[in-house]
């Protein structure tokens, strides 16, 4: 399985506009490399040879081309790639101070590599902040041996996203001490919603043992912060998944999302599935469970709405919490062969 990288944002700062405009440009033509890599690969070109292609034509920076494939393979199922807003992004590099291009020099301040065709390639200096529990990370990322991923992306404002190495972040933030983790092989299975999530806790036999529901309807108003949603979101599900763990959890299921369709009549619903990012909630459900030392299977959610609006009542349980219920028995049924993320 792919190793997890916890994701921490910090907010970027420029001490002038002529460095944020050089960031801008590079950004701009980073986009466009990743959606001329995306283009080559469909056309089967072997991997270096894009990496050659986007050095010599956009970057010149045979690292930042390396990573702009990198990027281009997220979206290896799409027949076109137009990326909206601009992004720079780099591949962690162990031997190299931890990254080749983005690199700390203290835990509030970044150097950020731009190249030059003629070769001189020149650093900037920008400020970053990060919430002060994750200071001590980033501290240990100073000088590093350990690679980590680093992406500037636009957001209200420029935006520092660093891919921590799972080890150093489960030291600073376990989960549950090892000695309290109670593990037994029950599973914990989770119905996402934009304005709650759903969890069931059964035996491997199937036997129902507990239901949580977590509500947060006012993410989803006209006008809420997007930043305060996701934080609301990861708050709730951090405590299900704690509450699962303390009461014998060890497999944890949860639906393979798809695309979901933004187009219904009711402008509320509307609304919610446009607020509602399903894969922010798998991705911090992944570290969720990596921190905890359980095994997360992502099961076909086919029919399930379906068969709980069926079944709902003779459990007398509400359709999403039987969604669960769903997933839970069919992720004992077949976990063996449910994708792993």
């Amino acid at each position: 399985m792919e190793e997890i990288r916890p994701t921490i944002k910090g907010k970027l700062v420029f001490d002038n506009l002529s460095d944020k405009a050089k960031i801008l440009f590079l950004m701009r033509n980073f986009r466009d490399a990743i959606e001329f890599a995306h283009n080559l690969l469909r056309k089967n070109l072997d991997g270096n040879r894009i990496v050659r292609l986007l050095t010599s034509r956009i970057l010149n920076n045979a690292h930042y081309s390396f990573s702009a494939l990198q990027r281009a393979k997220l979206y290896a199922n799409q027949k076109y790639l137009k990326l909206r807003k601009p992004q720079l992004f780099s591949v962690g590099k162990g031997n190299e101070k931890g990254n080749r291009n983005i690199r700390f020099i203290s835990e509030n301040k970044v150097k950020i590599k731009i190249p030059h065709a003629n070769g001189k390639h020149e650093w900037l200096i920008a400020n970053v902040s990060f919430k002060e529990k994750y200071l001590p990370l980033i501290r240990g990322l100073v000088n590093s041996n350990f690679p980590f991923s680093a992406g500037i992306y636009m957001k209200k404002r420029l935006e520092l996203h660093i891919n921590v190495p799972m080890t150093l972040y489960q030291k600073r933030f376990p989960i549950l001490p090892r000695n309290e983790i109670k593990r037994f092989s029950n599973i914990a299975a989770f119905d996402l919603n934009s304005d709650r999530v759903n969890m069931v806790i059964v035996n491997e036999r199937g036997f129902l043992l507990d239901v949580k529901v977590k509500r947060f309807s006012k993410v989803v108003s006209h006008g809420f912060s997007e930043n305060k949603a996701n934080d609301i979101r990861r708050k709730m599900l951090k405590e299900l998944v704690e509450y699962a763990v303390n009461h014998g959890a060890k497999i944890f299921a949860a639906e393979r999302l798809t695309k979901t369709s933004t187009k219904t009549r009711n402008k509320a619903a509307n609304r919610k599935i446009n607020k509602f990012a399903l894969r922010q909630y798998i991705e911090h459900l992944k570290v969720l469970v990596s921190r905890a030392n359980g095994e997360l299977y992502l099961v076909n959610p086919a029919y399930t709405s379906i068969a709980a609006k069926i079944v709902s009542r003779d459990l007398g349980l509400d359709v999403h919490t039987t969604s669960a219920y769903i997933l839970a028995l069919r992720c004992i049924k077949t976990h063996k062969h449910s994708q792993k993320p």
